[in-house]
């Protein structure tokens, strides 16, 4: 496994190439699944293979649509199962979420109904995925811009069940956690203090933008900004609460040179080596 004092950049198409001419100080790299699943060939390719043979990685997937009910996809799975055995040190997380119907997968990553039905039907997935890849499942919390009358629970509540009952750990983002409870009038801090701390086993760190509407400010989670202060902050409490674990900076859409991106990177990682965290 990673130490958990790591902190890792997300691989894009956007920084591949410069990643791979620099080979920059990381920890980890995090790269998708997805983008293994065609035949071997091409630049992009080719630099993904050179990059996972000179750094750790993890495995980010957004295509398993854990809340759906169309059968998960043993391909997929048998992909990311090669690639746990390739990686010792890594490990797969996706999204407490659903994204498909039938054949047909969006691109979006669209809220549950927080409910007892949908915890029973959920952990019947993650055990699925935790058989087929022979380890622990990252389950992570979305960005979300709706909820529904019908949940009887909050979010923390529902996925702390969830990894309680699965053995799962949690992926949580703190981006999303802070735009979500901007979104929905919450206060963060209390929103992050829901979470069971002995569960959480890695954190996620983006930028998320602002946009104005007539009801007022919408945040939403599109990757292509630095990481906000408040959102900082937020992690430093989770730092001292919950303890450190392997971080993720994501940036994926209006990319900046590598230089830039990288100066984040070190942001979470002087803050990964100097918390006093005793958990």
């Amino acid at each position: 496994m990673l130490p958990p004092r790591s902190a890792g950049l997300n691989l894009c198409h956007e920084n591949a190439y410069e990643l791979a001419e620099q080979l920059p100080q990381l920890d980890f790299l995090q790269i998708h699944p997805e983008h293994l699943l065609g035949e071997p060939g091409g630049v992009y390719r080719q630099q993904l293979d050179a990059l996972r043979a000179h750094y750790p990685v993890t495995l980010h997937g957004f295509g398993l649509s854990l809340g759906s009910v169309a059968p998960l996809q043993s391909r997929y799975l048998q992909v990311v199962r090669d690639l746990l055995r390739e990686h010792p040190e890594a490990f797969f997380s996706d999204h407490v979420s659903w994204s498909s119907l039938s054949h047909h997968h969006f691109h979006d990553l669209l809220p549950l109904i927080y409910s007892q039905e949908s915890l029973d039907h959920l952990c019947d997935r993650i055990d699925q995925v935790q058989e087929a890849i022979d380890q622990p499942l990252h389950i992570e919390n979305i960005s979300s811009y709706m909820r529904f009358e019908a949940s009887t629970m909050e979010e923390p509540e529902f996925i702390n069940a969830a990894a309680a009952r699965t053995g799962a750990f949690i992926l949580l983002d703190l981006n999303n956690l802070w735009a979500n409870a901007m979104n929905f009038a919450e206060d963060p801090t209390t929103v992050l203090r829901s979470y069971s701390p002995d569960r959480v086993g890695s954190y996620h760190l983006a930028g998320c933008s602002s946009e104005a509407h007539p009801h007022g400010t919408v945040y939403i989670d599109y990757h292509r900004e630095a990481v906000h202060p408040e959102v900082w902050q937020l992690y430093d409490v989770a730092l001292e609460l919950i303890g450190p674990h392997p971080t993720l900076l994501e940036w994926e859409n209006d990319v900046p040179p590598l230089a830039r991106t990288l100066e984040e990177v070190e942001l979470v990682r002087q803050r990964l080596h100097t918390c006093q965290s005793v958990r």
